[in-house]
């Protein structure tokens, strides 16, 4: 009894040893190392997709008289006021206005409706576009030995997409913000991308709009782009079967009188901060940093001078009229009045600045 008695005590004191030693003596850990999941990683952007050189891209910083070999004189030549001529041809599908800078061919701007501009289609949607030809989203370049990183949004992506051809030109193509149907394309280079620059710059810099010296005749040239927006807006109109605005002293007198008023006084409708944000841009002249005045704000315009109104928008900087309609098409809160019902149209220029006004006609107002 004795015997077994000693045997389940040493038996007991055996296995208290065997489970309290990792607890005693607990064994040496090896340092394992671990992987950090939220490491920043640098990611080299994949060079963004080109296309082969066709069409109007062939005539991009070509001498000027190569594209009048094919499309013949202009119909008309003016100063643009930023050290290029504007310059429109003959063109029975929709508008055909070419850019001169130093007797080279700078940008080419077309507006149609159905026509075909190799390699691309007028009347074609956003979906189809993009199904054709592979479209990037970040653009790796260089400009003056820079490197120049430019971003798309996806708003970009589907109705301002930018298109690469493989003589280092670009086309920046315009789908209208409603019905997503290409209304028009601007063929440029390189520098004339960054001056106009409708899209995002995450490195390097954007190019500030060249104003040219105060002797030209500034009155003539803002009634000339005038003219020439309104020719725009109601060919455009016309090409999708709505009726052209009428124009009037009244309406005229309206746009410009707002915006005067607000070119003056902008702190009577802008916050401190939204006044910040104007000032800023107006130093900067660039065309990355838009200026819109809210509804709200041109509302408050309005009201402080007394004017009616049905539709309008304050723009700037505005450097090229016709790039900036294409633009407004493609952005569905200003495009709602570009496609408004017939109205008296009043547009005001001032340099850089637009003020676009749509007024009830007289007829209407009359038929009340």
């Amino acid at each position: 009894m004795k015997r077994v008695i000693g045997f389940l005590s040493i038996l007991f004191l055996v296995l208290i040893g065997y489970y309290l030693q990792p607890v005693l003596f607990p064994p040496t850990q090896k340092k394992i190392p671990v992987n950090q999941t939220n490491q920043t990683v640098h990611h080299k952007a994949l060079k963004h997709q080109t296309i082969k050189a066709e069409g109007f891209a062939n005539y991009i910083l070509q001498p000027i008289e190569n594209f009048e070999k094919t499309f013949g004189e202009p119909i008309k030549v003016e100063n643009s006021g930023f050290f290029f001529e504007t310059r429109n041809y003959a063109f029975d599908q929709g508008i055909l206005e070419v850019n001169v800078e130093a007797g080279k061919v700078s940008v080419i701007k077309v507006m149609a409706k159905k026509t075909e501009i190799t390699p691309f289609k007028f009347g074609m949607t956003s979906s189809q576009f993009s199904d054709q030809i592979n479209l990037s989203a970040n653009f790796a370049l260089n400009y003056d030995e820079e490197p120049v990183a430019i971003e798309l949004s996806e708003n970009d992506m589907r109705f301002r997409p930018l298109v690469a051809f493989d003589n280092r030109t670009f086309a920046m193509v315009f789908f209208n913000g409603e019905n997503e149907k290409m209304i028009g394309a601007v063929y440029l280079d390189l520098e004339n991308l960054l001056r106009l620059m409708p899209y995002q710059i995450n490195s390097g810099n954007p190019l500030a709009n060249r104003v040219q010296e105060s002797s030209l005749d500034w009155e003539l040239l803002n009634r000339q782009k005038q003219s020439r927006l309104i020719e725009a807006i109601n060919r455009y109109r016309n090409l999708y079967k709505q009726p052209s605005f009428t124009t009037g002293e009244h309406v005229t007198d309206d746009s410009e009188k707002l915006l005067k008023s607000f070119l003056t006084t902008p702190k009577k409708v802008l916050t401190n901060d939204r006044l910040e944000e104007w000032q800023m841009d107006q130093e900067a002249h660039l065309s990355n940093l838009a200026f819109e005045l809210s509804p709200a704000e041109f509302n408050e315009l309005a009201k402080r001078d007394d004017i009616d109104y049905t539709e309008g928008f304050f723009y700037s900087p505005t450097i090229d009229p016709l790039f900036n309609l294409f633009n407004w098409i493609s952005q569905d809160h200003l495009n709602k009045v570009i496609d408004a019902p017939a109205s008296e149209l009043g547009v005001a220029i001032d340099q850089e600045n637009v003020l676009v006004l749509l007024q009830e006609s007289e007829k209407t107002k009359d038929s009340e």
